[in-house]
């Protein structure tokens, strides 16, 4: 049995692509546009940087494909927990101070 591995270009590479990330995220939140797509923006490098350290550090990359199962149904979870808290919290009003008023 052949043990695979990651070479180290590979993981200078993933942390070079995880400061790019990083950087962007910082330069997103100058930008006016909204705090619901400061949100989304957020949450869609979050996810792009959450996969690389899953992935490469974490060696999901060349992991038995029962890993790749258990994360696919992870990932499903948590976005449906993602999809209803973001429901709930759009969907809200403002609550008055006082009642009656």
């Amino acid at each position: 049995m052949t043990h695979r591995t990651i070479s180290p270009a590979t993981y200078v590479i993933v942390c070079a692509l995880l400061i790019a990330l990083t950087v962007l995220t910082v330069a997103v939140s100058f930008f006016h546009i909204g705090s619901i797509w400061h949100v989304v923006i957020g949450l869609l490098i979050a996810v792009c940087k959450a996969s690389l350290v899953v992935l490469f550090f974490m060696h999901v990359i060349i992991s038995p494909r029962l890993t790749w199962i258990l994360i696919a149904v992870v990932c499903f979870w948590v976005g449906i927990l993602f999809v209803l808290t973001l429901n709930d919290y759009t969907t809200r009003g403002e609550v008055p101070l006082m009642p009656g008023h």
